[in-house]
């Protein structure tokens, strides 16, 4: 669970695939066989709705059962055979218009492709907490990689519950003397051995089943206030930073900056080859908004959006299948 950093090139792939998931992941199976250079950017190992399933019984071909972790690692194995390159990385900026497309990370990196499949599901947060934009700069930070340093021997508090938040906590502990890990459900949804590594890291306290009231401090974070769900009991945390590794069911597109069409509901609009309002930009999956979200109809967008580049990039008339 070590956090490496992949540091920019000049290199140009044919495709950039945002998002790790089964739309994603399924995509660079089929962009890589085709022999299209293909990069993924994922933002955690156990990343999206699929990597945090329990059991999966119903994927055709795996009669399981099986976690969806376990399924995920599955398919990016195979689209790895092939020659796809799986980089972790939180996408957080897009320029999308010119020929190159350019991807840029939450730690400053650049990555350029000729072509770019969105398939970055739905997961952002909907709510903010009290006081979370008026302390946000001031000792709340999305990002540990970028703000940890700065809480060196000093408390913090990290909200999350999936291996997303776990890794970020593993990278904190580096710096930080406290942290107190607040997880809002009963559980920690990650792998087993993720959870029992940050359950034996002496600098970290896990509340499970805690909710966040409130972030406070006077001009820069001084606490942060969580109420046990079975007790109701309340209590501050002293803290000097809080950072937040949460998810939602919200389409995860701000890094699009409206570049391409998209419904009032922030749902990507798609043709029928699920090419976006802009040329060479493709998208799959939840950031569809389709209506029923399982892992094999995302895997089956992203497999069509995946022909849909080769069609683009090779100046094909018309769709050819693989087989």
């Amino acid at each position: 669970m070590k956090l490496t950093l992949d540091f920019s090139t000049d290199k140009i792939y044919d495709v950039v695939i945002i998002g790790g998931g089964p739309a994603g992941a399924s995509a660079a199976i089929y962009t890589a066989r085709a022999g299209l250079s293909t990069l993924v950017l994922y933002r955690a190992e156990a990343d999206g709705a699929l990597g945090v399933t329990q059991q999966i019984e119903n994927y055709p071909g795996i009669r399981g059962p099986l976690s969806g972790y376990e399924l995920l690692k599955l398919i990016r194995e195979h689209a790895k055979a092939f020659g796809a390159e799986f980089v972790r990385g939180k996408v957080i900026a897009t320029d999308l218009l010119g020929e190159i497309k350019k991807v840029y990370t939450i730690d400053g990196r650049e990555f350029k492709g000729r072509a770019v499949i969105i398939a970055s599901g739905a997961m952002e947060r909907t709510n903010k907490y009290k006081g979370e934009e008026e302390f946000l700069g001031k000792g709340v930070s999305y990002c540990g990689v970028c703000d940890a340093a700065f809480f060196k021997d000093r408390p913090v508090a990290v909200i999350g519950e999936d291996d997303y938040a776990l890794e970020e906590t593993e990278f904190i502990a580096r710096f930080a003397n406290k942290i107190y890990l607040v997880v809002p459900s009963s559980r920690i949804k990650a792998p087993h051995e993720m959870v029992s590594e940050i359950q034996f890291n002496p600098k970290v306290e896990i509340l499970l089943h805690h909710r966040v009231l409130e972030i406070v401090g006077t001009s820069l974070v001084e606490g942060l206030w969580v109420q046990n769900v079975n007790t109701r009991e309340k209590r501050l945390l002293q803290v000097d930073g809080v950072f937040i590794f949460l998810g939602g069911n919200k389409p995860s597109v701000d890094f699009l900056m409206n570049q391409v069409e998209m419904t009032g509901d922030h749902c990507i609009v798609v043709n029928e080859e699920m090419m976006t309002s802009v040329p060479g930009v493709f998208a799959a999956g939840d950031v569809l908004c389709t209506n029923i979200k399982q892992a094999v109809i995302a895997a089956a967008d992203g497999v069509k959006a995946a022909l849909a580049v080769d069609k683009y990039l090779n100046k094909k008339a018309k769709i050819t299948a693989q087989w």
